[in-house]
């Protein structure tokens, strides 16, 4: 949706005599700061269980540079900076070579498979570098605002990206369990910010913006599943705030329809890498 002209507010002309008194004035001038204050902040929330495994589905949602190929309200998305993978631990089985000169060495390698031979996902996971960094450009209703935005990725279980003034919700033993930290808020969150309807504007549109993916396997799902297809819920949920209440009110049209709209462009974008299941 976009705005064609700027907002205009008609003064109505009123008729007859209005008599104020020290109480009126007082709750007129109550409501003009509540009109003017910061709007409160709203949460849109959407889920889909989807026929995948968990772990897949995951990456799908970390690889952060792919968003704007099909979140429709993402218009850029460039990962700047990544955690340092962490180094495989020394233990579990060791080899013996030889030397050049005769002499055998005997080298330490990591257990990183599973009992059937396969590559454990959950300990592949701890040793790849994931994004905790980018430059995110988000916006609808007529209404887009770049962020540099901080990058929270909980292996397997979130991925988080926060801009603006917020701050992450997820435990700090979590975080620390994962080497990550919050810094609170960058100097350069906002580095640009548009809006058709106010285009002089430098507060920028959003105070704040949230988005949090959460990926579960859905055990009592992939129980009940006659082919053995593993099955995953993915819940998103956006938490923002608008800088100034003219956009929430611009906006409110289509506030409520961006979630639903996003999960659903994960749901094809699943099914189009991740292909459709097959009957075993």
């Amino acid at each position: 949706m976009s705005i064609r002209s700027p907002l205009r507010i008609i003064p109505t002309r009123l008729h007859g005599t209005i008599t104020t008194t020290a109480a009126t004035r007082t709750a007129t001038r109550h409501t003009r700061r509540n009109f003017f204050s910061s709007p409160p902040p709203q949460t849109l929330t959407a889920e889909r269980t989807l026929p995948y495994p968990a772990a897949r589905v995951y990456d799908l949602i970390a690889d952060v540079d792919s968003y704007t190929q099909f979140l429709p309200y993402c218009k850029v998305a460039r990962v700047t900076a990544w955690t340092d993978p962490r180094p495989y631990p020394n233990s579990s089985s060791s080899t013996t070579d030889k030397n050049n000169d005769g002499t055998a060495t005997a080298t330490a390698t990591a257990n990183t498979t599973t009992a059937s031979g396969s590559l454990d996902p959950t300990l592949a996971a701890q040793h790849r570098r994931w994004p905790t960094r980018a430059d995110l450009t988000a916006g609808w209703g007529g209404f887009e605002e770049t962020y540099t935005s901080r990058l929270f990725c909980i292996p397997g279980r979130y991925v988080e990206a926060i801009s603006g003034d917020a701050r992450t919700e997820i435990p700090a033993s979590l975080l620390r369990e994962h080497g990550l930290v919050d810094p609170g808020p960058l100097p350069d969150s906002r580095n640009n910010s548009s809006s058709s309807a106010q285009n002089s504007s430098n507060a920028g549109v959003f105070k704040s913006l949230v988005t949090r993916w959460t990926v579960t396997p859905d055990e009592a799902r992939t129980k009940r599943d006659m082919y053995q297809h593993e099955w995953t819920n993915v819940r998103l949920d956006i938490r923002f705030a608008f800088a100034n209440p003219l956009y929430a009110a611009v906006s409110s049209a289509v506030a409520d329809k961006v979630a639903p709209i996003m999960i659903d462009a994960f749901d094809k974008r699943a099914r189009a890498i991740l292909g459709h299941p097959s009957r075993k």
